[in-house]
């Protein structure tokens, strides 16, 4: 269980921003802090990186879009 705000703050981001492209340091900054911080922080909340988290979640919303729409290859 997630615990830290920071972190929640930082995954809501994640998921409204899917669509562009993001980084740790786009993360952090929304977050206030520097991304070697909370790059800590978010891996030690998640057990994955930032870097990690972000691509999984494209992933998964691209696997998505492929299962319902049907016109997409």
């Amino acid at each position: 269980m997630i615990t830290n705000y920071a972190v929640n703050t930082a995954i809501d981001y994640i998921l409204s921003h899917a669509e562009e492209e993001l980084t740790l340091e786009d993360v952090a900054d929304y977050c206030h802090f520097s991304k070697y911080y909370f790059d800590r922080l978010f891996k030690e909340q998640t057990k994955e990186s930032v870097y990690a988290y972000i691509k999984r979640i494209k992933l998964e919303q691209s696997a998505f879009r492929l299962k319902t729409e049907k016109e997409r290859r």
